[in-house]
């Protein structure tokens, strides 16, 4: 049985906090034996790949030491330079006569030129100092190491999120080199629990991939499940993280995206502490998260950094904007086409008279109208920002009244088309702002020769579609359905920070308990 198995046992009830911590291991003292205390490191930290470990021998002698670290943390030329070649090189003289238990005492006053060393005992210490950025020196023979603060303090460069921008939250964002990803990960999740397992995916390529979870919180069939469709993937080669999902969701035809794609350090942190996978890739700036579910892509970052008031009204406007990018164009053509009856009668009276003289009935009104929208909103990305923000505002204002003033469409269609497009670049996630651009279409087909009928039975078959749609084995709109209560306060509203106290219950984390219930205290 592994050392964590020994430390950490589950309650049987998955409420009772997963003790994963680095403060649970101050019982486990050093040995005097470095085997054992690297081995012991290593399953502590689950034998991540980026944890090195480096085994050598003192001042050409046949004592033993090892140093252990962090890769993307660290100062690796400071390494080799300070530590490892003094010890291996430069130590001869002062090693080779000097009491055993004297050792550990001279290489820390004089051999190591590092200002700040300190002396540790127990794993605890040991394991916080790693995962911060220390170098931990271990001897043979003493049960006393070092840790060695050569930490990587420069800043890496890092990208600024385009593709989602926040107001008030950190502008880090991820980059093409995988090595700089993961130090950015380290440093925010100071966690032994943090695992890294190392893919090659590609028989042309040989593209490394990083699988990320934080053991004792995701749940290990989500692992597994993930873990296998990664070494299921045969393909001569991929360039984009996105790729790779699409290879392993269940229904890959879906317009609906089952893997949340971002290029934020903070969301994909916040992904882990959920209890979700991530896969990073190398050479490209983004990472994918799974299982994604459809209240989930309809989170941004904006809504944790702000009371729970407004993001509860932010995030009902949220998800008015969904219905409406998905289903305004529609309802228009039904109501007018069909039913006008079920309208007020100015209102009636009103779009009629700005109808007359337009050639077109509503359903190609309105399908010239998007195919335009679409055509200025592909212009203003594939151009240069500053020319491309230009287009689509010149274009989209020019040839709207153009096309009023010549009587191709009405102005009621304009207005429309415009709150539809400002409904759909109000949802977070850039693919499922896609999906509802998409869905417009056949909603419009059925308005156009079924009215108001057809966009209720287009409605009712898109929920039954959206009810049986599974990401990775999780219901895509839990927990609206299956509802639960617990989960429901952190969907479309959002509750005070304080009452959300545990982990999503539909994701089957292994760790429910993510803060303490501070709610009680604060009114005493």
């Amino acid at each position: 049985m592994g050392i964590f198995q020994r430390i950490f046992k589950r309650n049987k009830n998955r409420e009772t906090v997963f003790q994963g911590h680095t403060e649970y291991l101050r019982k486990f003292q050093l040995s005097k034996n470095i085997d054992d205390n690297r081995n012991r490191l290593l399953d502590i930290m689950n034998n991540s790949f980026d944890i090195k470990s480096r085994e050598f021998n003192i001042g050409g002698t046949s004592l033993r030491s090892a140093v252990v670290y962090i890769e993307n943390l660290v100062d690796e030329p400071e390494v080799m330079e300070h530590i490892l070649k003094p010890l291996i090189l430069e130590s001869v003289e002062l090693i080779s006569h000097a009491k055993k238990s004297e050792i550990l005492d001279i290489i820390k006053d004089s051999i190591i030129s590092i200002g700040d060393i300190e002396d540790v005992f127990t794993f605890d210490e040991i394991v916080l100092g790693i995962l911060s950025g220390d170098t931990f020196l271990c001897i043979e023979g003493h049960d006393r190491g070092l840790l060695i603060k050569i930490r990587e303090y420069e800043g890496k460069p890092f990208s600024i999120p385009e593709t989602e921008p926040s107001v008030k939250g950190p502008k880090e964002g991820l980059v093409e080199t995988l090595k700089r990803n993961i130090g950015f990960i380290r440093k925010r999740v100071r966690d032994p629990n943090l695992t890294m397992e190392t893919f090659m995916i590609g028989r042309r390529t040989k593209t490394d991939l990083v699988m990320t979870y934080i053991k004792g919180i995701a749940d290990p069939d989500l692992v597994e499940d993930v873990r296998k469709k990664l070494k299921e993937i045969d393909i001569d080669g991929t360039v984009a993280a996105i790729e790779i999902g699409n290879f392993m969701v269940d229904r890959p035809r879906s317009i609906f995206p089952l893997i949340q794609a971002t290029e934020r350090v903070d969301k994909l942190v916040a992904g882990l502490l959920q209890g979700r996978v991530a896969v990073i890739m190398n050479g490209a700036p983004e990472c994918i998260i799974v299982p994604a579910t459809l209240p989930i892509l309809m989170q941004s970052v904006d809504d944790y950094y702000e009371s729970w008031v407004a993001v509860t009204l932010i995030r009902a406007t949220r998800y008015l904007g969904l219905f409406i990018s998905t289903l305004f164009p529609s309802l228009y053509i039904a109501l007018t086409s069909f039913n006008p009856g079920m309208l007020p009668t100015k209102l009636v009276l009103s779009i009629t008279g700005s109808r007359v003289g337009v050639p077109f009935p509503a359903i190609i009104e309105a399908l010239l109208m998007v195919f335009t929208l679409e055509l200025l909103h592909e212009a203003g990305i594939r151009l240069p920002n500053v020319v491309g923000q230009a287009v689509a505002i010149v274009g989209g204002l020019v040839i709207g009244q153009s096309a009023v003033q010549a009587g191709i469409v009405s102005p009621i269609m304009v207005i429309i088309i415009s709150i539809t497009a400002l409904s759909a670049y109000q949802i977070p996630d850039y693919s499922l702002s896609l999906t509802t651009r998409i869905l417009r279409i056949p909603f419009m087909a059925l308005a156009s020769v079924l009215g108001s009928f057809g966009v209720a039975i287009g409605l009712l078959f898109l929920i039954a579609y959206l009810t049986s749609l599974k990401s990775f084995g999780y219901r895509y709109l839990s927990p609206i359905s299956p509802f639960s209560l617990s989960d429901f306060k952190d969907t479309i509203f959002k509750s005070p920070r304080a009452a959300n106290t545990k982990r999503p219950e539909f994701l089957n984390t292994q760790d429910v308990v993510r803060a303490k219930n501070t709610e009680s205290g604060n009114k005493k």
